[in-house]
């Protein structure tokens, strides 16, 4: 491959910078994080401007061969600056690709090339590309940073808190307030709980509470006055979003028949009437989890 096929491929800033907004979208939908590495070149050839270009190209060349077909290798403006995006890869993926990458420039005689990078795990939408092309750009023009050296960046990683909505659809008044406590005392990592209670299924449904995109927890009675727990399950779960609903059945019925209805239905957790409390902050629990493996 030739030097003008090199530059031809690899992108640049601006053609980077659509792609990277359309991943901080991706990211609050997926929860899965990407990583930015920045890397510098920091020999210096004091030569000519060809000898300069030749680092360069050494550089990206070497780059393009290692990086993965899910990478995405960019050159910043200034020539001496490469970026690469690894996609759903956290910091510590990124770290050992540096490491590996350093060991085998480190052992080349041909090409005297030393480089220092920093990462930056972002994990949140509270960053623009060019705040995060000036932070690294800032730590990789520290001069106490020596060759070799890998830098992390973590104002980016704290995730962000998510609104669940909640809908406990149970007729006894009582049991009703009890669930509704529960579940406003319970401690959920990376999520909080905008909960409203309905007395009778058609309650739920004439609200429309339900029609919107975000992650919504069903906790319902299957017996219910107006429309009971099955015709709320059938409606929700022929919904084209039907994914985002965690539907939770309470039920007395403790028989085989009606659990493998309910999760024929699509119900997610078949809970049988009378029940630990902390069963069901249990249950709950471990389902929000799986959204951060």
């Amino acid at each position: 491959m030739g030097k003008i096929a090199v530059i031809e491929e690899i992108m640049g800033e601006r053609e980077v910078k659509q792609y990277f907004e359309t991943w901080l979208e991706t990211i609050i939908r997926s929860r899965i994080p990407i990583t930015a590495i920045f890397l510098k070149a920091v020999t210096s050839l004091h030569g000519s401007d060809e000898q300069e270009h030749h680092v360069q190209d050494h550089v990206t060349f070497f780059l393009q061969s290692k990086i993965r077909k899910t990478d995405l290798l960019f050159q910043l403006s200034d020539g001496n600056h490469w970026g690469i995006f690894f996609l759903q890869n956290s910091a510590v993926e990124a770290k050992a690709f540096l490491n590996r990458i350093f060991s085998i420039l480190k052992e080349e005689q041909s090409h005297p090339i030393e480089l220092k990078a920093s990462i930056t795990e972002i994990r949140n939408n509270d960053v623009t590309f060019e705040a995060l092309i000036n932070k690294n750009k800032q730590r990789l023009a520290d001069h106490e940073q020596s060759s070799w050296t890998i830098e992390e960046i973590a104002d980016y990683r704290m995730q962000p808190i998510e609104i669940v909505k909640v809908s406990i659809i149970e007729h006894n008044e009582i049991f009703r307030q009890v669930l509704e406590i529960t579940l406003n005392q319970l401690d959920l990592p990376h999520f909080t709980f905008d909960i409203t209670t309905y007395e009778d299924g058609y309650s739920f449904l004439e609200m429309d509470h339900y029609k919107t995109g975000q992650l919504h927890l069903i906790l319902m009675n299957d017996i219910l006055p107006r429309k009971n727990g099955f015709e709320i399950l059938h409606n929700l779960r022929k919904m084209p979003n039907a994914k985002k609903f965690i539907i939770y059945m309470m039920s007395e019925r403790n028989y085989e028949g009606a659990m493998l209805n309910a999760y024929e239905g699509g119900v997610d957790e078949y809970i049988v009437k009378p029940f630990n409390l902390r069963l069901l902050e249990a249950k709950i629990k471990r389902t929000f989890a799986r959204f951060w493996l």
